[in-house]
């Protein structure tokens, strides 16, 4: 890990930011599924773009080579993009908790977690954005397949993403084996951006 290039007080106002931005997605998720979601605790780290899919190699992701992944990007002040990660069960699970039961055809199952991943990653990159009073847009979600799929995507991406600030957080069901991990990878001009307007929020707060 690499120390973040924020302040000690920036980087607990950017927690919290993150802890209210990850709580509205899962609250969405929530709506969207019907079902009780035990979220983590959100980590912050700075990692080189290039690490990125090791962080799809540790705990159930490691042996599991079924997953599927939504890519998301965003645009704005805050630029960057997220992914969400199911695991296969969860694929399966998603698939009857929508109403297209076990039996559901592939697209039917690709549909709906386009879906639900468009609604989590706005409300994951939204619930960041708007205490700053940042804009953001969104491109479609898209479909990036395979573990396989997503070395080659993150090994041919611009230099201009070699470095940025990963938010990493996992998602669970109760009563359900559905587990889903969502990380917004935000860049170095992002970060920028966001030391910036941290400061213009603290010194709002400390003038008021």
């Amino acid at each position: 890990m690499t120390a973040l290039p924020l302040s000690a007080e920036k980087l607990d106002a950017l927690q919290e930011l993150v802890n209210i931005g990850m709580g509205r997605a899962g609250a969405a998720l929530a709506k969207a599924l019907g079902a009780f979601v035990q979220l983590a605790v959100p980590a912050l780290d700075i990692i080189d773009r290039q690490h990125v899919t090791t962080l799809l190699e540790h705990d159930s992701w490691a042996n599991n080579d079924g997953i599927e992944v939504v890519r998301q990007r965003f645009f704005g002040a805050l630029m960057g993009e997220s992914v969400m990660v199911f695991d296969s069960q969860g694929q399966a699970e998603l698939s009857d908790l929508l109403g297209h039961g076990p039996d559901a055809k592939a697209d039917e199952r690709q549909e709906a977690i386009l879906d639900l991943s468009n609604v989590v990653i706005g409300s994951c990159v939204n619930g960041i954005a708007e205490p700053l009073n940042e804009a953001v847009s969104f491109a479609p979600p898209t479909r990036i397949g395979s573990r396989a799929e997503v070395r080659k995507l993150v090994s041919r991406e611009p230099a201009a993403f070699s470095q940025g600030l990963v938010v990493n957080v996992d998602f669970r069901l109760e009563a359900r084996a559905f587990f889903s991990r969502v990380l917004v990878f935000l860049p170095e001009q992002s970060i920028t951006r966001i030391d910036l307007a941290i400061t213009q929020l603290l010194d709002g707060l400390a003038a008021s």
